[in-house]
């Protein structure tokens, strides 16, 4: 049996106002604490979760509790807890348990941390001051990019985008410390105040390296970064994935981009390339232009504050302060989060399918694989069923819809093939020990150059509360992690399970046909495959969407983007008409039997509200908001229930209802 926490603890018990009818079943899931008060048309959300929202508070050191991406929080005490065992115990040297239990041991000795300061940087920082002229720069850059120490460009290997089945070169924008572009060009009082908090954060940093004038530094790094971000494009144009597949040859960048030297970069990289994906011409264009009119000072102190800023989580303890107290005014968390919890967060991060196996054996129910195997085969053919009821499309482009669906991968709780760290991690040299994993990280992604994708290969660690679709490979992948209660429990009836983790299968799968994935044939490549009436239908459709979310506001008067949003909004509104249809083939789905007083359908839209639930500090928010492609919380439960109508049906919707619309408003697309 898979050991994870007890369910009476996560279904948490408040005291419910309804008055419930004596039920036909016992619950294996307890709806409690629902607000009667609040009508399910006004605010569903907020029905079926305020008096958990009222009351639970939000811990110090953390800036949201809930479900999905916050029952990482939890998680990470199971992690701990291998940790913690594995760390304490002798194991065979090159062992998985010996790599996780060493690292975390090394990044747990914060005494010898603290006595080293800052001196494993030193002659990285010694490199910076010696470098001499452009070409300089760009060497150390070159090098540094080796051992995960990234700051102008961003390169990465990855399937071609018009030829899936080779892996090629792609460079995207970069050099910016702040979260978004935006944010150097707002002047409202809250990006203002994240501004000199970041300023504040570099001006540290240098201090803490004994160098002078710490504050000038960091203005002139702002000044650079800010410069840079005028060519940035915005997370919303960065959608148009045709506008940002530029493939120019090695040769011609060279030639344009001369200070830049990407042939000498190759070389240096040894990295066998004629051809590179430029997906921000601009940015590069900018910089190569920066290269050659900015002061060779300036350039050495912009690479000093980006090394010191990817460092400093991995240094002593002033470091790590001064990262807080940036954070503390970006994302409003209040106190640092325990040693131990940073460092289950970098095994994690840097040895995250090490760790993983150890989860798995530890954690996770084999059966619960399988069990959730069937559902996504179920509400694959339910998805299927829906396409061909759809009265928009034709029945040509109908055809390689189906084609593209059940050309789809399906991965489920762990990888098949683990990957392997070769490394050498030592208990007592935690620094070095980042370095080489970062470097070990650099030659994993690099490896597959000119080779076809790895289809064995995840793109998150099965611990994580996650799931995700990839276009390129055209696959769906639901780790172990989520695997766990409010989304699943192999002992909740099928109202709970279709509402939970059937409503995340469905959000995965309609990925494939959102405004990004719909651009990607069966294949993984940028293919047109619509009809030209079709495509503009769809198109017509998705700008409904971004409309209708476009007036969501939350922190009272901060909008949800509705541009930038649109794939999630797609994903979440198909995600639950595809679940409720394959909800509706089961023997529960296709009775009225009541459960703990709620009907199967009630329960399936209560999961659905249950498994989003989430409240996160406002400062937080407003970061979410420019930054994150999903919706808000609260926008992902009621947005696509107002367009849904057999919830209109479950819960007897009027007009006069907040979040009513009438038929002809409701956005059908999936």
């Amino acid at each position: 049996m898979r050991k994870m926490l007890p369910l009476a603890i996560l279904a948490i018990a408040f005291t419910s106002c309804k008055k419930e009818e004596k039920p036909t079943e016992s619950p294996k899931i307890a709806y409690t604490g629902i607000t009667e008060s609040i009508k399910p048309g006004d605010n569903f959300f907020m029905r079926v979760n305020k008096v958990w929202y009222d009351t639970i508070p939000i811990a110090e050191d953390q800036v949201g509790v809930g479900s999905y991406s916050f029952l990482n929080i939890p998680q990470k005490k199971l992690l701990q807890n291998i940790l913690e065992e594995v760390s304490t115990t002798e194991h065979e040297a090159g062992t998985v348990e010996q790599k996780v239990g060493d690292f975390y041991a090394s990044g747990m000795d914060t005494a010898q941390i603290n006595q080293r300061g800052y001196e494993p940087l030193k002659p990285i920082l010694e490199r910076i001051n010696a470098i001499s002229d452009v070409e300089g720069v760009m060497d150390f850059v070159t090098e540094e990019m080796e051992t995960g120490n990234n700051s102008i460009i961003a390169l990465r290997v990855a399937p071609d985008n018009k030829n899936s089945s080779i892996n090629i070169l792609h460079v995207s924008q970069s050099g910016l410390g702040l979260p978004d572009r935006d944010y150097y060009f707002k002047k409202d009082s809250t990006t203002v105040g994240i501004q000199n908090a970041y300023k504040k954060y570099i001006a540290t940093l240098f201090e803490l390296t004994d160098h002078k004038n710490g504050t000038e530094k960091a203005e002139t790094v702002y000044e650079m970064e800010k410069r840079l971000a005028e060519s940035h494009k915005t997370r919303i144009e960065r959608r148009n994935i045709k506008a940002n597949y530029n493939k120019f040859s090695v040769a011609d960048m060279s030639t344009d981009n001369a200070h830049i030297g990407w042939a000498d970069m190759l070389t240096t990289l040894k990295l066998e390339a004629d051809s590179v994906d430029v997906q921000q011409p601009a940015y590069y264009a900018k910089l190569n232009e920066m290269l050659g009119s900015t002061s060779l000072d300036d350039w050495k102190t912009y690479l000093m504050a980006h090394t010191l800023d990817n460092y400093a989580n991995f240094l002593s303890t002033p470091f790590e302060k001064a990262v807080f107290e940036y954070n503390k005014v970006l994302l409003g968390q209040s106190e640092p989060q325990p040693r131990a919890q940073l460092m289950v967060q970098q095994v994690d991060r840097m040895l995250g399918f090490a760790l993983g196996q150890l989860y798995v054996k530890r954690y996770f129910d084999e059966e619960d694989k399988k069990r959730v195997a069937d559902l996504v085969n179920n509400l694959q053919k339910a998805f299927e069923n829906r396409m061909s009821k759809l009265d928009w499309m034709s029945d040509s482009t109908k055809t390689k819809a189906k084609e593209k669906l059940y050309a789809i991968t399906k991965k489920v709780g762990y990888p098949d093939v683990w990957r392997e760290y070769d490394v050498t991690i030592g208990r007592d040299t935690y620094f070095e020990n980042v370095v080489t994993l970062q470097k070990n990280a650099y030659e994993y992604r690099m490896k597959d150059l000119n080779k076809a994708p790895n289809k064995e290969e995840w793109g998150t660690t099965p611990s994580t509360v996650t799931a995700y679709y990839r276009a390129s490979s055209n696959e769906i992948v639901f780790p172990a992690g989520i695997l766990q209660f409010p989304y699943f429990d192999k002992e909740a009836d099928d109202a709970v399970n279709y509402g939970g983790i059937g409503m995340v299968i469905g959000h995965e799968l309609t990925h494939a046909f959102d405004d990004n994935g719909s651009q990607y044939d069966k294949d993984g490549n940028l293919k047109n495959w619509w009809t030209e009436d079709d495509l503009a239908k769809f198109k017509a459709k998705t700008q409904q969407l971004i409309d209708r979310y476009s007036t969501f506001t939350v922190l009272d008067s901060v909008h949800v983007k509705g541009a930038l949003t649109i794939g999630e909004n797609t994903a979440d509104n198909g995600g639950i008409a595809i679940a409720y249809d394959a909800f509706k083939l089961t023997q529960q789905g296709q009775d009225t039997v009541r459960i703990g007083g709620y009907t199967p359908d009630e329960r399936f839209f209560m999961s659905i509200a249950r498994i989003w639930r989430v409240k996160v500090r406002d400062e937080f928010m407003r970061n979410y908001v420019n930054t994150n492609p999903h919706s808000p919380a609260i926008w992902r439960v009621n947005g696509p229930l107002m367009n849904f109508t057999p919830f209109y049906e479950t819960f007897n919707l009027q007009p006069g209802d907040q979040n009513f619309k009438s038929e002809e408003e409701r956005i059908k697309i999936w």
